[in-house]
């Protein structure tokens, strides 16, 4: 392993200060894929800063009408949190396919957005869901939506010097219901070889005004299906209509070779995703009316 200085912050003051100090220094939490890069030799920073007891970074709660979820707040906590579950149990349900139990209660809010791996669970759910992330550097505080956060494979929108403090998730609303659904090959404690985030809200009447639709480990970010969700806007849907949506959506998709499957393989994964994500959001859209 690479030498390296090790700091603890024990405030965001204090972590930004260490990490505007040092142009390489990297930021470890939960250290579920920061501790495997270091030991592997592919990360090799002059400073790891340890942010795990900031305790500003750990709350959660609602304000302003919507919901604020601390960086390190753990992935097991999304899966067990009785708030969660009652008013966004696609992010529930979305935490409860990451990994083992050990790798949850490891993992943090914060590392899996700020790691910004196309392989993941939460962040697609996130994004469907609109939410937002809090970015805080020495310099100030800016918000992200995160449909606009991730650039590239293991890209994203932080500069050098910045720390992701904050989660915000809008109310789902009225009549809506949503879905995770994920494939994989072998165990579903496994990276996805496709997942997909449904959110449909409903009027009184059953029309869809709202369809969200996004998928993972099909392109080089969270791929929100705009083209395919539209299709379904201000429409009473029946099982063709979801069929070409979900056509359009696999359409969308930009996956790639690799040893989980073929692109074209993983094009018909993600029109199965789809079809049985937005079948599932429905019905739970429908048992809320």
């Amino acid at each position: 392993m690479h030498k390296f200085e090790y700091a603890q912050a024990e405030t965001i003051d204090e972590a930004t200060q260490l990490l505007s100090d040092e142009s390489d220094a990297l930021v470890i939490a939960g250290g579920t894929a920061t501790v495997v890069l270091l030991n592997l030799g592919l990360l090799r920073p002059s400073l790891v800063v340890d942010i795990g007891g900031v305790g500003a970074l750990h709350g959660a709660g609602e304000a302003d009408g919507n919901y604020h979820l601390g960086a390190l707040a753990s992935v097991r906590a999304l899966e067990t949190s009785e708030q969660i579950k009652s008013r966004y149990p696609i992010l529930a349900e979305a935490a409860a396919q990451v990994g083992s139990v050990r790798v949850r209660n490891a993992a943090t809010v914060g590392g899996a957005i700020a790691y910004g791996e196309p392989q993941t669970d939460v962040p697609v759910a996130l994004v469907a869901l609109g939410a937002s992330v809090e970015v805080v550097s020495r310099d100030g505080k800016r918000r992200v939506s995160l449909a606009d956060f991730f650039h590239a494979p293991y890209e994203t929108d932080l500069a050098p010097g910045e720390l992701v403090t904050q989660v915000e998730i809008p109310p789902m609303g009225l009549r809506a219901g949503g879905c995770h659904v994920k494939f994989t090959v072998g165990s579903i404690e496994h990276k996805p070889v496709a997942n997909v985030s449904t959110i449909v809200r409903l009027d009184a009447a059953g029309v869809c005004e709202d369809v969200r639709i996004v998928a993972g480990a099909v392109g080089p970010t969270p791929f929100i299906a705009e083209r395919a969700a539209a299709m379904l806007r201000g429409a009473k849907p029946s099982d063709r209509e979801i069929g070409q949506a979900a056509r359009a959506a696999s359409e969308g998709a930009e996956p790639i070779d690799d040893l989980r499957g073929s692109a074209w393989y993983k094009r018909r994964i993600v029109k199965v995703l789809v079809e049985r994500g937005l079948q599932c959001a429905i019905l739970r859209a429908k048992a809320s009316m």
